[in-house]
């Protein structure tokens, strides 16, 4: 991703909007040189590759073009020596003509630099990139995608701008329309806490981070920006994001929907948004009693917002059963997790709760299933099987 360095855009005060900066058709063609000094440079430095590129992109308006080389270098593969013996080799040149300092003859310098150098340097201008192979100037340029075009650069470009914005951002809303399981997994994924409300026709999600329910946080905008690439992927829908581009500003808004046509290449997500719930699916199984588990499987209703259980367990004889793992410990997102599944209009509903933070009784509106650090299958399917026979 882009760094708050890299981003520009431009800010309309009288309605407190803020737009991402988007590239033009009339860049393709500067876009595509640049990514041809990347093709035949394989096996230069990385420094001398960068400004070869920026001399490619010099019809680019300037505050564009190092957010482009960026770019580029995130595509490209790089080599350097890795672990410690660089950085001794390096120190054992050095003592050694300190030993003899001044050294003067051309001879001698040479010399001490075979010694400690394997394979010996040809020319006496490679003798700083050997030195110093490992600092990101001099690592080597080693491949580049050969099917990269200046379309997808394009297009990492514009993401890239949009998500730059989110790096100040202290709440997001999405309504969604369609997808709503892929974007609410890559919410669960971001590590950001979320409040679903239900809409005519599909649903409101409200993002912030655990600490944005007690203070007014900009701790997680990497987060977002990490959602973003995960929701252009989605279809119809249509987000805003509060940005406070300096402390003590009033936040202007940030809008984007899925008619923005952004694209992203982030690969498919892990399933599962924690080691305790892979643990869990992975010792149950698909099946097991008679029992089968779903990853999200339902939606539920809980007054006018919406629940959706981190599993879903279907019994043969068609008992469904939905279990929801308490997760974020901060009081305030406790009592509205809680106050949610109070008002959860299904009635085979279980909650694991840990058992070293266990609730008063009657706290959770519902079964609770208390666990230590995992859930055991034979503490779970009593638990199921007590549905089976009300």
């Amino acid at each position: 991703m882009l760094t708050k360095a890299h981003r520009v855009y431009r800010w309309i005060r009288p309605g407190s909007s803020i737009f991402f900066d988007r590239l033009e058709d009339d860049c393709l063609s500067h876009l595509a040189r640049a990514i041809e000094v990347y093709r035949v440079r394989v096996g230069q430095a990385l420094g001398q590759v960068r400004n070869a590129a920026r001399q490619a992109l010099e019809g680019l308006r300037p505050d564009r073009v190092e957010a482009i080389v960026e770019l580029l270098d995130g595509v490209a593969g790089y080599e350097w020596p890795r672990g410690p013996w660089q950085a001794e080799r390096r120190v054992r040149v050095f003592v050694a003509a300190a030993r003899e300092h001044p050294v003067l003859d051309p001879g001698r310098a040479e010399a001490l630099l075979a010694a400690h150098l394997d394979p010996p340097l040809e020319r006496s201008d490679e003798v700083v990139a050997a030195l110093y192979a490992d600092y990101p100037e001099f690592h080597r340029l080693s491949a580049f995608p050969a099917g990269y075009t200046a379309e997808d650069l394009r297009a990492d470009y514009d993401l890239g701008q949009a998500q730059a914005l989110l790096y100040d951002a202290t709440r997001v809303v999405v309504e969604a329309r369609a997808d709503f399981t892929h974007i609410l997994r890559y919410a669960h994924l971001a590590r950001l806490l979320h409040r679903i409300e239900r809409l005519d026709g599909g649903y409101r999600l409200v993002l912030d981070g655990p600490n944005s329910v007690l203070r007014q946080t900009r701790a997680y905008g990497v987060d977002f920006a990490r959602f973003l690439a995960a929701l252009v992927q989605a279809r119809d829908w249509l987000m805003a994001a509060e940005i406070v581009l300096r402390k003590g500003w009033r936040p202007v808004t940030f809008t984007l929907s899925a008619a923005e046509g952004l694209r992203s290449r982030v690969p498919a997500p892990a399933f599962f948004d924690s080691r305790l719930e892979e643990a869990l699916a992975r010792t149950f199984g698909d099946e097991r009693d008679g029992w089968r588990l779903a990853r999200e499987g339902a939606i539920l209703e809980a007054g006018d917002a919406v629940l959706v259980p981190d599993f879903l367990f279907t019994h043969a004889d068609g008992t469904e059963v939905a279990l929801e793992i308490l997760g974020y410990w901060t009081p305030e997102y406790l009592r509205d997790k809680l106050a949610r599944l109070g008002r959860v209009r299904a009635p085979n509903l279980l909650v694991a709760v840990p058992a070293a933070r266990a609730l008063a009784p009657g706290a959770v509106p519902a079964p609770v299933l208390p666990f230590r650090s995992r859930i055991k299958p034979s503490d779970l399917l009593p638990r199921l099987e007590a549905f089976r026979r009300r």
